[in-house]
């Protein structure tokens, strides 16, 4: 069997407060995430969700059990720049990611932080660029962008790293409609062409669209499985916090009024089509 890309072994990290208490952001998480894999994290604001990210690409590392990156510990200081170089993040607010004035400029800035040579970086700028479908973008300053494309732009520049993980904390979190199709038809691509991607987000219609789905709740995981396998627990989630598929609530509430609904309804195009036996 191959080396994960992350395998946590119950992974904690915990922080003294002002009182001096100790306080778990993450408690006891074991967790395996494939190569190839797309996963998504939710959780309620609080829940660790973002703290337990940060330790794949080493922003932060455990203070309590293991946490490995295609088989290299995260608490080894020796490792932090080869797993830098396979785990790459997007943030959620995009101005903040960007370091030049020129979009091509700010897509080689990782490159040439690793050393690499300028026309293999020129390659790199060009190929990362043509992923994202931004080609066309790549001598405009990147303040001119929408919100969306500059996430693309992020997202290229972890390309041009030649990443093979993609870590992104509620990337469309602020954008408009438009930008979050953007963004998220972005991940798609990337995710069929084999990189790992892990993405937190608030969006539920978001998280369906995941290999796996997986629940953080005050710090530990409450629930792992395929978004079918979590969203028909409904009162589960929204007991701790969570929204849910509007479709899969619909069709809970529906059910509980006497309406003959599939119980593993999740998305609209299902909903429609049990709906439209009783028209």
């Amino acid at each position: 069997m191959s080396i994960p890309m992350i395998k946590l072994d119950h992974m904690s990290h915990s922080y003294t407060d002002e009182e001096g208490k100790q306080v778990y952001a993450v408690r006891d998480v074991s967790l395996s995430i494939q190569t190839g894999e797309f996963v998504a994290i939710i959780g309620t604001n609080g829940s660790g969700k973002s703290t337990l990210a940060k330790h794949f690409n080493v922003l932060l590392v455990p203070t309590e059990g293991t946490c490995e990156v295609c088989g290299m510990r995260t608490d080894d200081p020796d490792l932090t720049w080869d797993i830098r170089q396979k785990v790459g993040m997007v943030f959620q607010n995009p101005d903040n990611q960007i370091v030049a004035a020129i979009v091509e400029e700010d897509v080689a800035f990782g490159p040439e932080n690793l050393g690499v040579p300028s026309e293999e970086i020129k390659k790199r700028v060009k190929a990362a660029l043509e992923r994202v479908n931004m080609t066309q973008y790549a001598h405009h300053g990147p303040h001119l962008l929408s919100g969306g494309q500059k996430q693309r732009i992020a997202i290229a520049g972890i390309l041009a790293m030649q990443s093979q993980c993609i870590v992104l904390d509620e990337p469309t979190a602020m954008l408009d409609p438009i930008g979050r199709k953007e963004v998220m038809d972005t991940i798609h691509q990337l995710n069929a062409e084999g990189i790992t991607v892990i993405l937190i987000t608030h969006f539920m219609e978001e998280a369906v669209t995941a290999d796996r789905v997986v629940v953080i709740n005050h710090g530990r995981l409450q629930m792992d499985g395929k978004p079918r396998d979590i969203f028909t627990h409904v009162r589960e989630l929204k007991d701790m916090g969570l929204d849910v598929p509007v479709s899969a609530e619909l069709a809970l509430r529906l059910r509980e009024k006497g309406i003959s609904l599939d119980g593993t309804i999740i998305t609209k195009e299902e909903l429609g089509d049990a709906l439209c036996q009783y028209s």
